[in-house]
């Protein structure tokens, strides 16, 4: 199945049809959890995200038979760097941009019925289904899709400040909801980024995966906090705000040391398979 998806390089158009695919999906999740209210969310996160990646490999199959040149989801580079010297300063920037974006989930106020969900999926759950769900399934399907299938695809049509741009407002916009919609645009911006820079694939599963594994690990280690509470409830102001500014001058330095070490051929000629 993998192998067949390296022939299906979809448009900007054809992305946000996979969006309503997995639109669909979401219902049919949302059915199973209805009917069993016991279902374990990863059971229903998969059942979810299984309907864009199917017809993803039906139409990479089509492709094959048609001819159409494949083009390899994974082909890593990393410049001048070594990986490790990449994957760490990368998982660095991470962190520091978390913390630098993390005040514009204050913009939109969560609702009730959203936090309720985030109770449930963070804090209500069982640690090996939240595991599965949150730190697993959601960054090797995701990143598949969004940066794997979707960004490639857009890659060979556009710009890669274009490309960068739509694979993060899609990623945004498939979280569902307008409370992670800024954030999620943020890191995903950070995340086409490294993807252009490397088309490691598994460099941007790796970051997803981190950046959800410190969510799992903040609802656990702080069950009382509220669900929609961040660092500046944990931290005094004095040093939240030191934090902070520490956070947004390691970003940019690890930006353009990472950019200046790196470099992004055209992907045509790349990573052809």
């Amino acid at each position: 199945m993998i192998q067949d998806l390296k022939y299906y390089k979809p448009s900007l158009g054809q992305s946000w049809w996979l969006v309503l695919l997995l639109l669909v999906g979401s219902i049919v999740g949302g059915g199973i959890s209805l009917f069993w209210p016991a279902a374990p969310q990863a059971l229903t996160y998969f059942v979810m995200m299984m309907l864009p990646l199917l017809w993803c490999v039906w139409q990479g199959r089509l492709a094959a038979v048609s001819g159409v040149h494949p083009l390899a989801l994974n082909a890593p580079h990393f410049g001048k760097l070594p990986v490790w010297a990449f994957f760490v300063p990368a998982a660095v920037a991470l962190i520091a941009l978390s913390i630098v974006i993390e005040p514009t989930t204050s913009f939109i106020p969560m609702p009730d019925s959203i936090k309720a969900v985030f109770e449930k999926a963070f804090v209500d759950s069982k640690l090996w289904d939240m595991i599965a769900s949150t730190c697993i399934l959601a960054p090797l399907l995701e990143e598949l899709l969004c940066r794997g299938l979707m960004m490639r695809g857009m890659l060979t049509r556009m710009k890669p400040g274009r490309a960068i741009f739509w694979s993060a407002l899609i990623f945004a916009v498939m979280h569902l909801n307008p409370w992670q919609s800024i954030p999620a645009f943020l890191i995903g911006l950070f995340l086409g980024w490294v993807y252009w820079r490397t088309h490691c694939l598994w460099a941007t599963i790796f970051l997803h995966c981190l950046n959800n594994s410190l969510s799992t690990l903040i609802s656990r280690v702080w069950p009382d906090l509220p669900i929609d509470a961040g660092l500046k409830d944990i931290l005094a102001p004095s040093t939240y705000w030191i934090v902070y500014a520490a956070a947004v001058v390691v970003l940019v330095l690890i930006l353009y040391l990472l950019h200046e070490k790196t470099v992004s051929p055209q992907i045509q000629s790349r990573v052809e398979a």
